[in-house]
């Protein structure tokens, strides 16, 4: 997303930048004097000087391709990449069924969780005996309605983890016709689960998730990209993720949102 030229934060950056500059510039004035005919041409070097700074804040600010902060003492890089290129933990959603039928009705296959099953299992066989041995143990309820799919449905924020370090998250509902759907109270109440079974496993290594949630268009029209980014900081932010190792957690995100995010706000805002 383009920086508009009249951002609050490239503003507030351009101001805090004029206050340093005023500020040494009122120290030196105490040393030296300007001359009265040099005081025109000194204005106009300085006026030159301060557009040349804000134009180069604003390109810097429709440059940034990948950003970091720190959440809660956890390192969080944001960055436009390949989730299945990355080092660590990579999370891959799921619905709540943890369907595995990649037949662009259960499954798109161009969907994140139909590449990953399309890529690595080409038994299927053998995801579906991984994912049921890391859900013994946990609550869930059966749908007999169900024809297309499996029939077992787990809490919203469930893991599992299978071969390779991928963690599979039950993150949406299915209706009938197998579409997904999630409320804007879910999607908050998804990602809170989702930090929890994430601390619960992953054993101090690096954590990559996509751009949770913008690929369901039933959340909610009247949310942007940017605020399913702003959501899932936040959700971290308020979560109980042990922040004691050196842990560091990638938002990767798809070369096609570049136009709907705006990383220098992110950087700016946490």
């Amino acid at each position: 997303m383009k920086v508009s030229g009249i951002n609050k934060n490239l503003w507030n950056k351009y101001l805090a930048i004029l206050g340093v500059i005023g500020t040494f510039t009122n120290f030196i004035t105490i040393f030296v004097t300007i001359k009265d005919d040099d005081k025109m041409l000194t204005l106009i070097i300085f006026l030159t000087l301060m557009i040349f700074i804000f134009l180069y804040i604003w390109y810097q600010a429709n440059q940034s391709k990948n950003i970091n902060i720190k959440i809660k003492g956890l390192k969080v890089n944001i960055l436009y990449g390949d989730l299945f290129n990355t080092e660590g933990l990579k999370l891959i959603p799921f619905n709540e069924y943890f369907d595995t039928l990649v037949d662009n009705v259960v499954i798109a296959e161009n969907s994140l969780n139909g590449k990953f099953i399309k890529s690595n299992y080409p038994q299927i066989d053998i995801l579906d005996n991984q994912i049921q041995q890391k859900l013994v143990g946990k609550e869930f309820e059966t749908n007999t309605n169900r024809i297309i799919g499996k029939q077992s449905k787990y809490e919203l924020g469930s893991i599992v983890e299978v071969e390779n370090n991928y963690l599979l998250t039950a993150f949406t509902h299915f209706d009938d016709q197998n579409r997904a759907y999630l409320t804007k109270a879910e999607y908050l109440l998804c990602l809170d689960n989702l930090w929890k079974e994430i601390n619960r496993v992953y054993a101090q290594r690096n954590i990559n998730i996509p751009l949770l949630g913008s690929g369901i268009s039933r959340i909610g029209n009247d949310l942007s990209l940017q605020d399913y980014l702003e959501q899932i900081l936040n959700s971290l932010k308020l979560s109980d993720i042990d922040n004691t190792h050196d842990t560091e957690i990638n938002i990767i995100l798809h070369e096609s949102v570049k136009e709907n995010i705006n990383l220098f706000d992110i950087k700016s805002n946490f």
